[in-house]
């Protein structure tokens, strides 16, 4: 009887102890969402209830996606305003709809070029900045008297930064890609 006690007070103890760490879990999953959600709203300039789904759909990384009705259940919130959220999100080409064989609802997941996409993105900002860094230097030797040395050196570490940047995005762009193209 001793034994058949143990057992179920260690079955107790590793059922209670699996109980909080899905808990924990579900706790840690929600607060990562939700950083990025507000991070994606920030960055990409998206809608709050786009950049959850958004969120959501990359935390859960679900690899047959999520029905429009899921996502509908999922965050409580009228269909229009999903619907909407989803249209945004194709269109910007963060997520993409998929059916499956024989199913007619259409699906919602992270296209495969989402970070690439990201990253050219801030890629072509920096080229911008660099552009313009450059073009406020030359406009200072041209047509500043006696610029300040301290600036122009300023300006022109700030130039060799975005250059490198720029460099290490492409690189990193590249090597997604290839990595992207081999699966």
């Amino acid at each position: 009887m001793l034994i058949y006690f143990d057992l179920f007070c260690n079955y107790r103890t590793n059922y209670i102890f699996a109980e909080n760490l899905i808990k924990l879990s579900e706790e840690i999953k929600t607060e990562l969402i939700e950083e990025l959600a507000a991070h994606h709203a920030e960055a990409s300039k998206l809608p709050p209830l786009a950049a959850k789904i958004f969120a959501y759909i990359l935390v859960n990384c679900n690899k047959e996606g999520y029905t429009f009705d899921e996502l509908v259940e999922t965050f409580n919130v009228s269909k229009s305003s999903v619907s909407n959220s989803l249209n945004l999100l194709v269109q910007y080409d963060f997520i993409g709809q998929y059916n499956k064989i024989g199913e007619r609802k259409r699906r919602y997941k992270i296209t495969p070029q989402h970070l690439t996409m990201r990253l050219k993105k801030i890629r072509s900002g920096l080229t911008q900045e660099k552009y313009l860094s450059e073009k406020l230097t030359q406009y200072r030797l041209n047509y500043i008297q006696n610029p300040s040395p301290m600036d122009l050196e300023k300006g022109k570490i700030y130039v060799n930064h975005l250059e490198n940047s720029i460099n290490r995005l492409t690189e990193t762009i590249e090597k997604i890609e290839k990595l992207t193209h081999t699966l």
